[in-house]
């Protein structure tokens, strides 16, 4: 059984889009059933073909006529289901489900065969949508948390779509209902009125995100309730305001910003397009004040239609580096120039892009063409001069990732060498630059490539670091947990999580009195094919004689997991929590290279946290006093 994530609607199933009366002479298969898919993308439970056989469908009838389909997996649980609510013999109500959970209903609340509303359950969020228009997409939000309106922001700039943003903006029914004060209304539809501007430059300088772009979390402070008569409003206004989406991006974290939120019956709004970058601090004395804004004036505007028209001809190939150099120079070109006639967070935002699209064209250059990371330096020497370290810091740190790419990819590397002055680089970065955003970035930098060239004192230190100096920074906990795991020989495992595919509680203390082997892995790192198959002859030798195995999967989805286990099973207890590795389950020992091992002796204490697939069978042998 596979979950997948689907989001398009296949126009097949013949008995349920041409009305129920056709049941009567033949109740639909499975494959009819599984040939409707969601028109929004969402995660549900799929069965693989060799399943279907063992899949039951269901005739559904209630009293008041209404009646319907209920598609079964072969546990029982289901999958699938269509009914008609009303009894004119036409589908209405579609529900999709994951693990045995709606998580996913489409509705046709006006009964013209035609959904019009989308909602989210259980696992699934929250959220309701309305396509008012009847077309497959939705133009407001009756119902959504700040985190779902952030994942659908990140989602509107990784695909340059205007009207998704804009369907969780507020709009004028919403202001209406608000009843605020004319000053604040100004306020908002001045911001609104800017909206689409500010998000195609902020969806021109995020091109390299793409559908593998991770949404990690919402970071916001508490929100606030703002006394009506504070300002003249006629209703209590609750707003953040500003929200910061953390997200990965080619293994490298970034910041979104979602601007201010405001609170309108059920669905928080935003009030203005995403901005790129870390929310600035605002102005707490003034409840009123939103976050940060980048105005673009009359000088900017034929630069900004030079940029929109550099993008329109960006490349559709990403692995065609000349084509990738061509573009970004182009871009910096515009950048360049936008920097120079902007001032404060507007000129901040043009010389980090500037500074993006050096990089990018630097690691994507021929070997010998070392023009593009000159630029990098040369701008980094810029604002040093201008004394902008906080800006300087940005450019070195890009600077430097693109020559340490650079040298891996050399023909004949010496990994261990570039790796050692990689880390010298870091540390020099650490002392000149430690208020620079990417500060915390390099600390964890600087442990994992001790741990790799083996100075696991030194590593252990960079993290402590990390952890004590940045505390509020979403590294910290990261870096808090590697020291765990560094510290973890002859401690007790610690290890709770939900198991992939029923989402089951597991303690790893229920296993106690049995040698454990703890393996964290992902379907994309193939090094798991062999592993696996490994641990299953171990399996074989020891499981009778008291071995037992849990995989914590660090994949993106669930999916991409059980359909992996299905290709290549191994019996063990599977773990599995959403956020990759950056889940609750990769945070608590820092877990950042995989695969990695722990094994855990019958007193529930690591024995190692360090041992090598090839090492296990010495070691469980010892454990388990076999010869």
């Amino acid at each position: 059984m596979a979950n997948i994530r689907v989001g398009v609607r296949v126009c097949g199933c013949l008995l349920l889009l041409l009305g129920l009366q056709a049941a009567r002479a033949a109740t639909p298969t499975v494959e009819d059933l599984l040939k409707l898919q969601p028109k929004m993308d969402v995660v549900i439970s799929t069965p693989n073909p060799s399943e279907y056989s063992a899949c039951k469908v269901e005739v559904l009838k209630d009293e008041k006529g209404g009646s319907g389909y209920l598609l079964r997996d072969p546990r029982g649980l289901p999958l699938r289901r269509f009914y008609d609510s009303n009894g004119d013999r036409y589908i209405d109500i579609w529900s999709y489900y994951l693990d045995g959970q709606e998580v996913y209903r489409e509705i046709d609340t006006n009964f013209n065969r035609k959904a019009d509303q989308y909602r989210w359950y259980g696992p699934g969020g929250m959220k309701i949508g309305i396509d008012s228009k009847e077309i497959g997409k939705i133009d407001h939000w009756e119902q959504i948390s700040p985190e779902e309106v952030s994942q659908e922001v990140l989602q509107s700039v990784i695909a340059r779509d205007f009207d998704r943003v804009k369907a969780l903006m507020i709009n004028e029914n919403d202001l209406r209902v608000l009843e605020l004060p004319a000053d604040e209304l100004n306020r908002i539809k001045e911001k609104m009125a800017r909206a689409q501007q500010k998000f195609n430059t902020t969806a021109a300088g995020l091109i390299n995100l793409s559908k593998k772009t991770q949404w990690i979390h919402l970071e916001t402070a508490a929100p606030q309730c703002i006394p009506a008569d504070s300002f003249g409003g006629n209703k209590d206004l609750i707003r953040y305001k500003s929200g910061t989406i953390l997200y990965a991006n080619d293994g490298k974290h970034d910041f979104l910003q979602t601007g201010e939120m405001i609170l309108v019956g059920k669905a928080w709004k935003i009030v203005d397009a995403p901005a790129p970058g870390y929310a600035a601090d605002t102005d707490d004395r003034n409840p009123m004040k939103g976050g940060s804004d980048i105005v673009v004036d009359e000088n900017s505007k034929p630069l900004l239609d030079k940029l929109r028209a550099v993008d329109a001809e960006a490349p559709k190939m990403m692995t065609d580096g000349a084509a990738i150099v061509r573009y970004n120079l182009a871009r910096a070109a515009v950048l360049d120039k936008l920097a120079e006639i902007s001032k404060g967070e507007q000129r901040e935002s043009w010389l980090k892009q500037l500074a993006d699209c050096y990089s990018a064209a630097a690691q994507n250059s021929q070997a010998n063409d070392h023009s593009s990371f000159q630029r990098l330096v040369a701008l980094r020497d810029r604002m040093a001069k201008d004394g902008d370290m906080r800006m300087a810091g940005y450019v070195e740190y890009r600077a430097m990732s693109a020559e340490y790419s650079a040298k891996l990819m050399a023909p004949k590397v010496e990994t261990a060498k570039v790796q050692e002055e990689w880390r010298e680089k870091l540390k020099k970065f650490y002392d000149t630059y430690p208020m620079a955003e990417d500060a915390p970035d390099a600390l964890l930098q600087l442990g994992m490539v001790s741990e790799f060239v083996g100075k696991e004192t030194e590593a252990r230190n960079w993290y402590d670091t990390l952890a004590r100096q940045y505390p509020k920074n979403v590294l910290a906990k990261k870096a808090q947990g590697a020291v765990r795991r560094l510290d973890a020989e002859g401690k007790p495992m610690e290890l709770t999580g939900s198991t992939l595919g029923d989402a089951k509680p597991f303690d790893i203390g229920q296993l106690r009195g049995k040698v454990v082997i703890v393996y964290y892995w992902a379907s994309w790192n193939n090094a798991c094919i062999s592993d696996f198959a490994k641990i299953k002859s171990l399996q074989g030798s020891f499981g009778s004689k008291g071995l037992e195995l849990v995989c914590v999967n660090l994949d993106n989805n669930p999916g991409d997991a059980l359909n992996f286990l299905n290709r290549t099973p191994v019996q063990g207890i599977h773990l599995y929590e959403s956020g990759a590795l950056e889940s609750p389950l990769a945070v608590q020992y820092g877990i950042m290279v995989l695969p990695n091992l722990f094994l855990v002796g019958k007193d529930g204490k690591v024995v190692s946290r360090s041992i090598q697939i090839g090492g296990l069978e010495d070691e469980i042998k010892k454990l388990l006093d076999v010869k």
